[in-house]
């Protein structure tokens, strides 16, 4: 996808590159194009998606990891109870808080930790996590795992294919396959109730028809859980 000299060394890298991004041309970075309104109304079908995939919406609370400048973020402030925003990059939640969308709270992350107290119905990540590297993902969803009630659902997008792909750039896309995708819900305490794969290896001139879908996990029941049978943070 990427020709480049450039490796991709984890989170500090991704930081540093999305941060740059933030004041060059957010827009174009994350969709590929500067239009504003392009970048708004793109993010109205996404929210669109994730709310057909989670009943009662208007009474709960979510999580998006990976919410950049608010590109979906704008529209869950309005369609969830309430909404945290986290993000890795300082500049991208800078551009997002100048925006001042209604019941919004924001988190920068310095890679996979989350604030303490926190507990949400759902867990939202879309075209952010296929930037990371494999080994920066389980950590990732143990963060996630913690903050999630027992009853809740995590759904995001990550490109799986028959063929593995590691990312080379910031920009660049990591690819799992349906053995690497169930083995790491196993490890980080999820059970898979959707997932969606593309046969064959990743192109970016014919990308997989389910390159962009979304996977559903429930957490797994277990004693790390920080959250009680109500889905209450748990006392320490």
């Amino acid at each position: 996808m990427i020709e480049s000299s450039e490796k991709h060394e984890g989170f500090a890298y991704s930081r540093a590159r999305w941060d740059w991004a933030s004041s060059a041309d957010h827009a174009f970075w994350i969709t590929g194009t500067s239009s504003v309104d392009h970048f708004d109304r793109s993010g109205w079908a996404d929210a669109c998606n994730l709310a057909t995939l989670c009943p009662g919406y208007r009474d709960q609370t979510i999580l998006e990891w990976g919410s950049g400048s608010g590109r979906v973020t704008q529209y869950l402030c309005r369609m969830f109870r309430r909404t945290h925003a986290v993000d890795i990059s300082s500049g991208m939640l800078g551009l997002l808080a100048q925006r001042g969308f209604p019941d919004l709270s924001l988190h920068h992350t310095d890679g996979a930790e989350l604030p303490a107290g926190i507990a949400v119905d759902v867990v939202y990540s879309y075209i952010c996590w296929m930037h990371n590297r494999k080994e920066d993902l389980p950590a990732i969803m143990r963060a996630c795992r913690a903050v999630l009630k027992p009853t809740g659902r995590m759904v995001f997008q990550l490109p799986v294919y028959d063929e593995p792909r590691s990312p080379r750039t910031f920009i660049d896309t990591a690819c799992w396959t349906p053995r690497e995708f169930l083995e790491l819900a196993e490890e980080t305490g999820f059970a898979v109730t959707r997932m969606t794969a593309s046969v064959g290896a990743f192109a970016l001139e014919s990308m997989g028809a389910n390159h962009f879908d979304l996977h559903e996990w429930r957490p797994r029941p277990c004693a790390s859980s920080n959250h009680d049978a109500n889905g209450r943070p748990a006392s320490t």
